[in-house]
């Protein structure tokens, strides 16, 4: 089902897999360089420690609810989240938000309804597919990247919302 379906996303498998196993071997060689060099414990130690603390708080926070997968049916869209799947249509999105610099550049959609996987929150977010991948469309007038798929969403958004105004 999914061949066919215009992705939207990127993958945040290296991101949430690969980047964290670098990081903490990175800091865990660290640690055990402070501490055999050292001859035993040292108040250095607490940097390599800091940075993983660091690290595991901005990451949780960064992909927390974040899609896997994001594919474009037309008047909806498909989340997936390992082996669930989450159907949103548009014409039940609130509001888009694309935070674009920042890392990662995340567009968290607002629901009309809560979102059925998750009955605490009414929002759902996916990593937006990169058109230039190096440098994106920046533009320093708005001092924002630019990403036309997300505009494309936007604008998708609005005229559904509007056929369910005309219609109702």
């Amino acid at each position: 089902m999914q061949q066919d379906l215009r992705t939207i996303s990127r993958s945040a498998l290296f991101s949430r897999k690969v980047f964290p196993v670098i990081w903490l071997t990175l800091t865990s060689f660290m640690t055990l360089s402070f501490l055999y060099h050292a001859g035993g414990f040292t108040i250095a130690i607490f940097i390599p420690l800091g940075m993983i603390v660091f690290m595991a708080h901005s990451f949780k926070r960064s992909y927390a609810g974040v899609a896997n997968r994001v594919y474009d049916n037309g008047d909806s869209l498909t989340f997936v989240y390992g082996k669930e799947q989450e159907i949103v249509y548009l014409k039940d999105v609130m509001n888009v938000n694309y935070q674009s610099m920042v890392s990662p550049d995340k567009v968290t959609l607002t629901l009309r309804n809560p979102s059925a996987r998750d009955h605490s929150t009414n929002e759902v977010a996916f990593l937006p597919a990169r058109i230039n991948w190096v440098t994106g469309d920046i533009s320093f007038k708005h001092l924002r990247r630019k990403n036309r798929l997300v505009d494309e969403l936007i604008e998708r958004v609005d005229t559904a919302r509007r056929h369910v105004d005309n219609a109702g």
